[in-house]
């Protein structure tokens, strides 16, 4: 199976090289490419600080800060429509410039059969519904409920929704290709509109097992989406074990190289 990595960031362009260069002793084999969301007037410095690590740098041309962080699927469709659509891949990997990963991609979504969206705290969306903010807010939830009438009445089905967070997907190319045909609409968030895609396109789903347990604080400790800061102590603690956790998210700290690898041989005592 062809890997790609597609790598979402929108600045601290040096801390993400560093990362980009682990995930390349990780992969040898798998080409990065960027996804860019920041200013436009940094794009071209991040071109030069980051050009012996992306095969190739796409700039986002919707800049409005709010409107990437949650329409990751609308990011992904323009990048393949303008450029991803040329390149030879079967798989594509979504890391985030604040994800770490401390295993090869084959062995860590390993789990996920061929032809499927792995997705990350993939949920029946009953079980939190009341909960999320995403269909919880007065505002948010009139956006869910048109999400769901679009589908009924585009696909003539009864959308069965999931919620799930954005971080760590994989992508088959097929999904892509079929995405890059449908007008997505703005409405609610990636992590209601992906699940939902999926379905009405007839593609599987299945969970990546990063994010284990919804609304934990203890949980919270190694993977959220609530900008709780994972720290090393954490990390090391998970890498330490031999059935520990080799996904992290949120990570802002600067890490050099160096640093991951000396992190990364603390799980290589284990076969």
């Amino acid at each position: 199976m062809k890997r790609i990595i597609l790598f979402r960031y929108h600045h601290q362009f040096e801390r993400n090289r560093e990362w980009l260069r682990f995930q390349q002793y990780l992969n040898p084999e798998i080409k990065i490419f960027g996804l860019y969301g920041g200013p436009t007037e940094d794009f071209h410095l991040a071109g030069e600080v980051l050009h012996d690590v992306l095969v190739h740098n796409f700039l986002l041309h919707h800049l409005n800060p709010e409107w990437n962080w949650k329409s990751s699927d609308l990011s992904f469709q323009s990048w393949f429509r303008e450029f991803g659509h040329q390149l030879d891949f079967d798989l594509m990997h979504v890391i985030e410039w604040d994800l770490l990963f401390f295993e090869p991609l084959e062995k860590l979504f390993s789990n996920i059969p061929k032809g499927t969206l792995g997705l990350t705290g993939l949920i029946p969306l009953d079980k939190i519904e009341k909960i999320w903010y995403w269909t919880r807010n007065p505002q948010k939830r009139a956006e869910y409920l048109e999400l769901l009438n679009f589908f009924r009445e585009r696909f003539g089905i009864a959308p069965q929704p999931f919620g799930m967070l954005g971080p760590g997907i994989t992508l088959p190319r097929e999904f892509l290709v079929s995405l890059a045909e449908f007008e997505i609409p703005d409405l609610g968030n990636d992590e209601l509109r992906i699940p939902l895609l999926a379905q009405a396109l007839g593609f599987p789903i299945s969970d990546t097992g990063f994010f284990r347990k919804w609304f934990s604080n203890r949980e919270f400790r190694y993977f959220n989406s609530n900008a709780f800061i994972v720290s090393q102590k954490n990390i090391e603690k998970q890498l330490k074990r031999k059935n520990g956790r080799r996904a992290f998210h949120p990570c802002n700290q600067n890490f050099s190289l160096d640093q991951l690898l000396e992190l990364h041989q603390l799980t290589l005592q284990f076969p």
